[in-house]
């Protein structure tokens, strides 16, 4: 893409954000570049979007949506540390934890499981979307489990709302990490149940139809 990134459509409320946070003189050019940078993003192209990122964040240090965009763009990078470092910034200047999940997993890539359970345990739901919350608790078993507390971890899960009337993609997550866990702890009649309903419901998610013919057959990992 280089600099031919395609802009996305910024809604009213970024395009505020970036005109009343950028340096004197640099707004409209900021709108372009951040349009570009969420642009590239959305392509799949994260060097572009991250090179295009840290022009902006050169131009509005204070940006949530600036230091947000850069996080994710990082994160999907696989650059840990980086990641850390903007979506922490996106925290602290929104107020939000939408995006502790991912804080949460990056301190989780680093060795570092007690933070991210530490960032999982602030998210309320009642200020999040549904989606956001189970995301956290998915994190937050994963860094349990990454402590060795694989029992507190199963026990994590099995406190959310598991059998609703529609099943969403946050449902099957949760779903399939629960059976992972339960597999690894030997409860494998569990575990298949749990593998079975997310195959039933989305067979193309993840490799769960096949988890459920190997604890079927009675292999194992």
């Amino acid at each position: 893409m280089g600099e031919e990134a395609t802009p996305v459509h910024l809604t009213d409320e970024i395009v505020r954000e970036l005109r009343a946070t950028a340096r004197p003189g640099k707004g409209e050019i900021l709108v372009k570049v951040f349009g570009e940078s969420a642009g590239a993003f959305a392509a799949g192209d994260y060097a572009t979007a991250i090179r295009l990122g840290e022009q902006s964040k050169h131009m509005a240090l204070r940006a949530a949506s600036v230091r947000e965009l850069l996080g994710l763009a990082y994160y999907r990078a696989g650059q840990w540390q980086e990641a850390v470092r903007d979506l922490s910034a996106f925290r602290r200047i929104s107020g939000s934890t939408e995006q502790n999940p991912v804080l949460a997993d990056c301190y989780r890539a680093v060795g570092k499981p007690e933070r991210a359970i530490e960032l999982c345990d602030e998210i309320d739901r009642r200020a999040v979307e549904p989606a956001v919350f189970y995301e956290g608790q998915i994190v937050a078993a994963g860094a349990l489990a990454d402590s060795g507390r694989q029992d507190d971890a199963i026990a994590r899960l099995e406190r959310l709302e598991l059998r609703p009337e529609v099943a969403e993609q946050h449902h099957l997550r949760a779903w399939y990490v629960l059976g992972d866990l339960l597999e690894r702890r030997g409860r494998f009649t569990q575990a298949r149940e749990w593998f079975e309903g997310v195959a039933s419901v989305d067979p193309e998610l993840t490799d769960a139809p096949e988890r459920v013919e190997r604890l079927r057959s009675g292999g194992r990992r």
